[in-house]
């Protein structure tokens, strides 16, 4: 079920609970990001939205039989209006959306990209790359070879999608659920490494101890 209307709350995406995975749109005014959003929980499309209004969309669903929350972020869109260092902050994931009509939002996504690196201080970023409106064919400005090569400087998986076309349905919902498994599989590899080295430390603190000689010693029983 999709909320719509809640209100941020600046956090790091990291202490989301198991099971929740906190998704960001970004991207121009215009290209459909809520469009996208809307098509994928209601499996509606609506052609009119308010430009300003940002929301989170919460959504039930199960992946792979995992019960999956995910928090969307539907955001005003960068370029026009301000960039919020809090986006990258709160999310978990990144998708980045362009217009293949709009040559300008392509070249756009990039700067957003730095962006979000910029403020998560990293370059390592689950993401995903989608040009929307592929139905507008005879009106597009931006190739498909462009948008792959793109995606591959950016280390983003690739999509080209129409949030308008019904025959899309399934190709917009695999954008969501693929995004929820390099979230849960790099989360997976992250507690990993936790683990290892959380217990690499343990066996060095009890090695450290043998060599000082501070192992607990026996006490010795004295003869009456």
């Amino acid at each position: 079920m999709a909320y719509n209307g809640s209100r941020l709350k600046l956090s790091n995406g990291s202490d989301a609970k198991d099971g929740t995975c906190k998704i960001v749109m970004l991207g121009c005014p215009g290209v459909g990001k809520t469009a996208l959003t809307v098509r994928y929980i209601t499996k509606r499309f609506i052609g009119e939205y308010c430009p300003t209004l940002e929301s989170v969309y919460k959504y039930q669903t199960v992946i792979d039989e995992d019960d999956v929350r995910l928090e969307i972020l539907d955001t005003a869109g960068q370029g026009r209006y301000p960039w919020k260092d809090g986006y990258a902050l709160w999310a978990d994931c990144f998708i980045f959306v362009y217009s293949i009509t709009d040559r300008f939002s392509f070249h756009e996504v990039a700067q957003i990209k730095r962006q979000v690196e910029n403020v998560r201080k990293s370059s390592s970023i689950i993401g995903l790359l989608v040009a929307n409106k592929n139905d507008l064919l005879h009106d597009r400005q931006v190739s498909e070879a462009e948008g792959e090569e793109l995606a591959d400087e950016l280390g983003c998986r690739y999509c080209e999608v129409s949030a308008s076309e019904g025959c899309m349905m399934e190709s917009i919902a695999s954008m969501f659920q693929d995004l929820y498994k390099d979230f849960r599989k790099s989360k997976q590899q992250r507690e990993g490494r936790q683990r290892k080295t959380s217990s690499s430390a343990r066996f060095k603190q009890a090695i450290q101890k043998v060599i000082s000689g501070k192992t607990p010693s026996k006490r010795s029983n004295s003869s009456s």
